[in-house]
């Protein structure tokens, strides 16, 4: 995906080729602006989740913690999507440190050095933790050309993110923008495993 500046922005685009223009607000907030109020994060994933959260990935633990928890780490970012006003897309992450549990369990694809991926050094990786898009506004251009702010301006080496193996459609989505499947994990006891992707940042 292009990176675009790391500013919040305001764009006009068409949800529908020939549909009426809408406004797109895109914005780039703090650990301290999501612990504010975890509330509206909590409630656009639940909605999103309605028909899966008795699954453990999306319940053990609670996303409200997760969200808590990753807004305390170092180098966290949530970059948040308006419609019009309205909450269509939301994504996050942060920088993982050297002693980061990200890897554990990682089982490699076939010619992929489990050993490089999994080193971390100080601002080497920025975690992409979780991107949500809601019903509605899919199919309308936002993971394109609103999310990528998510990775606007950042300084890291390399992104990485995670996909639960039977969500083939998001992993279709980041392939194509340039994300690589280098293998597999399950992030936490009792969750699916995922596929572990990568994408380069800077250089």
């Amino acid at each position: 995906m292009p990176v675009p500046p790391a500013t919040a922005a305001i764009a006009t685009a068409s949800a529908e080729p020939a549909g009426p223009a809408t406004a797109w607000r895109v914005d780039n907030l703090t650990g301290a602006d999501v612990l504010a109020d975890l509330t509206p994060w909590v409630d656009a994933y639940e909605t999103v989740y309605a028909d899966v959260l008795h699954l453990p990935d999306h319940s053990t633990p609670p996303f409200g913690e997760r969200l808590a928890f990753s807004a305390n780490r170092p180098g966290f970012r949530l970059t948040a999507c308006r419609v019009d006003g309205e909450l269509a897309a939301f994504a996050y992450g942060y920088a993982l440190q050297p002693t980061t549990g990200w890897w554990n369990g990682f089982v490699p694809r076939p010619g992929v050095d489990a050993g490089d991926v999994a080193a971390e050094r100080p601002g080497r990786t920025f975690a992409m933790c979780e991107a949500l898009v809601h019903t509605p506004f899919r199919g309308t251009g936002i993971v394109e050309h609103a999310m990528p702010f998510l990775l606007s301006g950042r300084r890291e080496e390399r992104a990485a993110g995670l996909v639960a193996e039977t969500n083939t459609h998001a992993l279709d989505i980041f392939l194509r923008n340039g994300w690589r499947h280098v293998g597999d994990l399950a992030p936490h006891p009792g969750w699916r495993r995922h596929h572990c992707l990568l994408m380069p940042l800077n250089g």
